[in-house]
C-alpha cells in the first residue's frame, strides 16, 4: 500500500510541474505573434479619385471618377522576427470593375509581438520608423485609449476607446481613430504631381481662387483618416473595420483651399470576412483558455485528487497496523482467564 501511495504522490507532483509549465512558459511562448503570423482582410465600398489618363488626354471634364464601386484585399503577413520584435508588412491592393488593379498600399513595421507596439527594427530588414500601434492592436487588447500610427500624415495620434459591443457573435472592443493633416507619406507623394498648369487646375475646379496664381500652380496634398476598428476583446483580431480615407489637392499656404480629389476611398469589411475573422478568433480564443486556465487547473485539481487518495490510503494502512498489533490478538479470547492467573491463589494458600 505505501508503493501505491508513492506512486500517487509522484504524479501529483508531476501533475503540478506539468499545470506549471503550460501555463507559465507554454502559453506565454504561444501567446505572441507565430513566426508565420498571416490575416487577411476583405473590403467592399466606393471611391472617388482623378484620373489620371482623361488628365493626360486633356478629358478634364471626366477627370475625378466618383463613386466607383471597388474591392479591397488588406493582408498582414510576418517577414522577421528577432526575439521579442516581428516585422509586420501591411499590404492592401484596391480594385475596381473587373478586378482591375486601381493602387496598391504597401508599408512595413517593427512591433512587440505582443503588443505590437513599435520596437527596434532588427538587422538584415527594413522597416518605416513609427510611434504607436500600427498594423494591428495588442494580443490582450484593454478597454482604453491606444497611440495609433497614421502612415499618410506621418504623425501619431489616437485611437480612441468608444465603447464595447458584439459582432458575430463576438465581443469587440470599438476604437475611433483620426488623423488629419499634410500628407507626409514619402511613396504617395512621389506619385503626385508637385505642380499643375492654371487652366487644367481651373477645369477641374472652376470655383477655385486662382487669380493671383502663376501660370503653372505649385501644390500641396492633405489626407483625412477616419476609421473604426471592431477589435476582440479576447485575442485582438481586427473583426471588422470601416474605412475612409481621402488625400486632396489644395493651394500652398494659409487657408487651406481645396482643388480637387486625389483619392476618395469608403470601405467596409464584407460581411463573409468578418465570419472568417471571428472565427479565427474564437479558435484563438479557446486554445488560449485551454493552456493558461482549463488545462493548468484541471491538472492541477487531478494532482490534488491523487493526493488526497495517496493520504487516504495511507491512513488506512497505519490503521491496519495498528488493529494487527493489538495485544488482545493473541489467540485469547476477550474474558477468559489464563491457567496463570487461575493458579494464582492456590499457590499463596
Amino acid at each position: 500500500m505505501r508503493r501505491a501511495s508513492w506512486i500517487l504522490g509522484s504524479v501529483s507532483v508531476l501533475l503540478v510541474a506539468t499545470g506549471a509549465v503550460s501555463k507559465f512558459a507554454v502559453y506565454p511562448e504561444l501567446h505572441q505573434m507565430p513566426d508565420d503570423a498571416k490575416g487577411t482582410m476583405h473590403f467592399q465600398g466606393t471611391l472617388t479619385a482623378l484620373d489620371p489618363a482623361a488628365v493626360q488626354k486633356g478629358d478634364l471634364a471626366h477627370a475625378v471618377t466618383r463613386d466607383l464601386p471597388v474591392t479591397a484585399d488588406r493582408t498582414v503577413k510576418a517577414v522577421k522576427t528577432s526575439g521579442s520584435t516581428i516585422v509586420l508588412n501591411d499590404h492592401t491592393d484596391l480594385y475596381g470593375q473587373q478586378r482591375a488593379l486601381v493602387s496598391i498600399s504597401e508599408h512595413q513595421y517593427a512591433v512587440d509581438r505582443r503588443d505590437l507596439m513599435e520596437k527596434a527594427t532588427p538587422k538584415g530588414v527594413n522597416a518605416e520608423p513609427h510611434r504607436g500601434l500600427s498594423a494591428g492592436f495588442p494580443l490582450s487588447p484593454k478597454a482604453h485609449d491606444y497611440p495609433f500610427w497614421d502612415a499618410e500624415t506621418q504623425t501619431t495620434g489616437t485611437a480612441a476607446y468608444t465603447g464595447t459591443t458584439h459582432r458575430q457573435g463576438r465581443e469587440v472592443y470599438v476604437f475611433r481613430i483620426t488623423a488629419a493633416g499634410p500628407l507626409q507619406d514619402p511613396t504617395m507623394k512621389g506619385a503626385l504631381p508637385p505642380a499643375m498648369p492654371k487652366t487644367a487646375l481651373a477645369a477641374l475646379n472652376p470655383q477655385a481662387p486662382l487669380g493671383s496664381q502663376p501660370d503653372v500652380v505649385p501644390l500641396a496634398y492633405t489626407s483625412l483618416t477616419d476609421m473604426t476598428a471592431y477589435i476582440d476583446s479576447e485575442t485582438g483580431v481586427t473583426i471588422a473595420l470601416d474605412s475612409h480615407k481621402s488625400v486632396t489637392a489644395v493651394l500652398p499656404g494659409e487657408p487651406k483651399v481645396e482643388l480637387f480629389p486625389v483619392a476618395d476611398a469608403k470601405l467596409s469589411t464584407t460581411k463573409a470576412s468578418e465570419k472568417d475573422l471571428a472565427d479565427t478568433a474564437s479558435t484563438g480564443a479557446l486554445v488560449f483558455w485551454l493552456l493558461s486556465d482549463a488545462g493548468p487547473y484541471a491538472v492541477w485539481a487531478l494532482a490534488l485528487a491523487l493526493l488526497l487518495l495517496a493520504y487516504w490510503l495511507e491512513r488506512r494502512h497505519r490503521r491496519a497496523a495498528v488493529t494487527d498489533t493489538d495485544p488482545l490478538d493473541d489467540g485469547q479470547v476477550p474474558g477468559q482467564r489464563s491457567d496463570t492467573a487461575e493458579s494464582a491463589p492456590h499457590e499463596q494458600r
